[in-house]
């Protein structure tokens, strides 16, 4: 009977241990759970306290169910990331050119006008460094609303530049027009191509007009530098009879251009404006021509 009490006592003792040991391997595999969950450093692993605070921490940030690299616990030093800083891009200035038509009528031998010419010149300078304005104002209307004749074209033009120069500076301000002289001394030819000639004009009858003389005269140096023979040069016009200004007064960076004449054909004009465009695009971006 002795002996049979103390093998119950033995099997009981071996039941109390080893259940003290599932409970133990247990309470390992749930911290080792919860660690590799909220990934804390091997130090704080049995300090309740921290692993609560991690775990909860965990929920809050809702990334309980983020990966965790092995080993990768808060023991370790982290690196921690800059944010990526795109440098802004450097601004690059946009050039401006503003052209208008004092005479918007004057015509071609064929078809097309002044006012057409100006369009298509703002087609051919127009790129991602130049902004080319061409005026749309009716300046016929202008001066029959105000009982002008047409001598009283450049007052009429006058009020179309001053409203457009109140809202922004130009680099560059043309007056398109085209002359009135012998077919044979507005055309030329050039490899087999005719091209209708151009003249600069500058008014003498202001007090800045030697700016615009300057202007003009640096235009006219860099397309006879390329086609000698497409320039008629530059005219500068005072006394009677003659305008004298022709509005340059508004700004030193004023010209007044004639394009062909009235014996030109229109495609002779298309054919001088893609010559003369790059040239003024280049002038204006300050580049060697």
């Amino acid at each position: 009977m002795a002996k049979k009490f103390k093998s119950k006592r033995k099997l009981r003792k071996l039941w109390i241990l080893k259940s003290i040991f599932l409970i133990i391997l247990v309470y390992i595999l749930i911290k080792l759970c919860i660690y590799s969950l909220v990934d804390i450093s091997p130090i704080s692993y049995f300090k309740i306290e921290t692993v609560g605070h991690e775990f909860y921490q965990k929920i809050k940030d809702n990334t309980i169910n983020n990966p965790v690299i092995l080993l990768n616990y808060k023991g370790y030093p982290k690196v921690n990331l800059l944010p990526v800083i795109t440098p802004p891009k450097e601004e690059i200035k946009k050039f401006s050119i503003y052209i208008y038509n004092t005479h918007q009528k004057e015509g071609y031998a064929t078809k097309g006008n002044v006012f057409d010419a100006a369009k298509d010149l703002k087609k051919a300078l127009e790129n991602d460094l130049l902004e080319v304005v061409v005026e749309e104002g009716n300046i016929t209307e202008f001066l029959n609303a105000n009982n002008y004749d047409y001598r009283y074209s450049y007052v009429a033009s006058r009020y179309f530049i001053e409203e457009e120069l109140r809202k922004r500076s130009y680099d560059l301000v043309i007056d398109l027009h085209r002359d009135a002289i012998s077919k044979s001394a507005s055309t030329v030819t050039i490899n087999g191509k005719k091209y209708a000639k151009i003249l600069f004009v500058v008014g003498k009858e202001h007090k800045n007009y030697k700016k615009n003389q300057k202007l003009a005269e640096a235009l006219n140096k860099a397309v006879s530098s390329k086609y000698p023979t497409l320039t008629r040069g530059v005219l500068l016009r005072e006394g009677k009879n003659v305008n004298g200004i022709y509005n340059q007064d508004l700004g030193e960076n004023m010209i007044l251009l004639e394009l062909g004449a009235n014996y030109n054909t229109y495609e002779e004009v298309q054919n001088t404006i893609h010559l003369i465009a790059p040239i003024i695009g280049e002038y204006i971006y300050g580049k060697k021509v």
